[in-house]
């Protein structure tokens, strides 16, 4: 009988093995990859002003931003990663030298992100947007 039990040893150890290496439901990258369009507002509360806040992730792992408000359009570049459950960007404006870093709320399969902006390295204070996957 113990020589039995010490032969399922190796057994059991292959089920976990085998058990532990499935895919990875967190890694949505591929996923988050494209064009999402939506608004930006100035401002963390309701009612402020907002404008076209465009994302486009790539699969380099950069990100270009367009920011069209009431001025014109403001393009940013930078890169961009899923952290647990997020979308975290950081990226700066052409012709500023303010970092600011965005993180958006990400599930598998949705079509609608909303997030906050903040100065980098903080994702909060600046901003918030709602973006929609193209």
């Amino acid at each position: 009988m113990k020589k039995f039990l010490i032969d399922l040893i190796p057994a059991f150890a292959l089920v976990f093995l085998i058990a532990s290496c499935s895919k990875d439901d967190t890694n949505n990258t591929s996923t988050v990859q494209g064009t999402w369009t939506g608004t930006g507002q100035y401002g963390t509360s309701g009612g402020n002003p907002t404008y076209v806040f465009t994302l486009t992730f790539k699969a380099d792992g950069t990100v270009d931003i367009i920011g069209d408000n009431s001025v014109g359009a403001d393009a940013a570049t930078g890169t961009w990663a899923m952290v647990a459950d997020s979308v975290r960007a950081t990226y700066k404006y052409t012709g500023s030298s303010a970092m600011y870093t965005l993180s958006g709320k990400y599930t598998s399969g949705t079509t609608v992100m909303n997030g906050t902006i903040g100065l980098s390295p903080v994702t909060t204070g600046i901003g918030i947007f709602s973006v929609t996957r193209q």
